[in-house]
């Protein structure tokens, strides 16, 4: 859970949420905190793309691009 006062992450918060909540809380900011929660999204980023865990498929209504273009 984060510190009330502070708003950082406490003892219980770990990983990538904790460190992505802490960049982002209102105040002053923390540049160690920003590249640490950058780290840890581009490791994840990584890890799920080394698994060959693949993005969900674009859905039509959300895709930009002219029809009968998309591979």
């Amino acid at each position: 859970m984060a510190d009330h006062e502070t708003g950082l992450p406490g003892p219980a918060d770990t990983g990538l949420p904790a460190l992505l909540g802490a960049a982002l809380r209102e105040g002053e900011v923390d540049g160690e905190a920003e590249r640490r929660a950058v780290a840890a999204f581009v490791a994840e980023f990584k890890a799920a793309r080394d698994a060959g865990l693949r993005p969900a498929p674009t859905r039509s209504q959300d895709d930009w691009r002219p029809r009968g273009s998309a591979p």
